[in-house]
């Protein structure tokens, strides 16, 4: 599941190269662009944060933003952990805390090195038990304060696990949903196959009409962490609307013309490949502060509240 919503972000990426254009400046350890800090807490923060990384060398950098500009936290926040070298280039020992006001959106993303520390699942835990009540309550330093020091004890082997709430789905169904629907578009397509050989006019419109409802629904799902009973019943309900739509206006085939056309279109084919353009970026240091040249691989968590 993993690799394939970070198969799904790269090819995101490429379509939105200009992301790094919303990207602030690493001004130090804490990136407050919404002024959600007071100036005392922000040095406290600061502070903590420089003393973890002189004791261990692990870099946690707290970002809190106004707006993701239309992006989503997790494809952001890879990607700015990775622009900005957050951790140790030999170690990957970066995390950042990112925070957006305007989408309610909450993101731990962890450096390849501390994924086996603080894995998915306490991050998950940090932001739904920790993070989230506290913003709810609007004590968001408070919140902030509390899922650094538990991400600090991760880090060392210290983090405590929390008792799950109501609001959590079963996260074997976490897992197994997502891939229902991937396995439901591949399943379409060649049924779609299937119902030209057979000349089924049935099952043409229903394979047709499963493949976008699946697509739709499987991004509604991954899309609307922290997973809950209520977003799969919502990405249910869109899977059924686009379906039934796609169903209504679908038209009767020809499939003696349509078996022309493909045979056609396969004799008169030729294929290229065109390639990708490569770049690197690195980021200097701001305001005496700077990320190590540590790497990414989309390990974390996300949530909102």
């Amino acid at each position: 599941m993993k690799k394939i919503i970070l198969i799904l972000l790269f090819i995101f990426s490429f379509l939105n190269a200009d992301i790094t254009q919303y990207f602030p400046k690493l001004e130090g350890r804490v990136v407050d662009e919404a002024n959600l800090l007071s100036p005392l807490v922000k040095k406290d923060i600061d502070l903590i944060l420089k003393e973890e990384e002189e004791k261990s060398s692990n870099q946690i950098v707290v970002v809190i933003l106004n707006s993701l500009n239309g992006y989503t936290i997790e494809e952001y926040s890879y990607q700015l952990g990775r622009f900005w070298g957050i951790g140790q280039k030999d170690k990957n020992n970066g995390v950042l805390l990112v925070i957006s006001m305007a989408e309610r959106k909450i993101r731990i993303e962890v450096g390849y090195g501390l994924e086996g520390a603080l894995t998915d699942k306490i991050s998950h835990e940090i932001i739904n038990y920790t993070i989230k009540p506290n913003f709810k309550a609007n004590q968001y330093e408070l919140g902030i304060l509390k899922a650094l020091n538990e991400i600090k004890a991760a880090i060392k082997g210290e983090y405590v696990a929390k008792a799950k709430t109501g609001d959590d789905f079963n996260s074997v169904f976490n897992a197994i949903i997502p891939l229902a629907f991937f396995a439901l578009i591949f399943l379409s397509m060649i049924a779609n196959s299937i119902s030209k050989a057979l000349r089924s006019q049935f099952l043409y419109k229903v394979t047709k009409s499963s493949i976008p409802s699946s697509f739709f629904g499987f991004f509604a799902y991954v899309s609307s962490q922290p997973f809950t009973t209520y977003n799969f019943l919502v990405a249910l309900i869109i899977f059924v609307m686009v379906f039934v739509f796609n169903f209504i206006i679908s038209k009767k085939v020809d499939f003696d013309k349509l078996a022309k056309e493909n045979y056609t279109n396969s004799s008169n084919s030729s294929s290229g490949f065109g390639g990708f353009g490569s770049s690197s970026s690195s980021s200097g240091g701001f305001g005496g502060f700077s990320g190590g040249g540590g790497s990414f691989g989309g390990g974390g968590a996300s949530g909102g509240w």
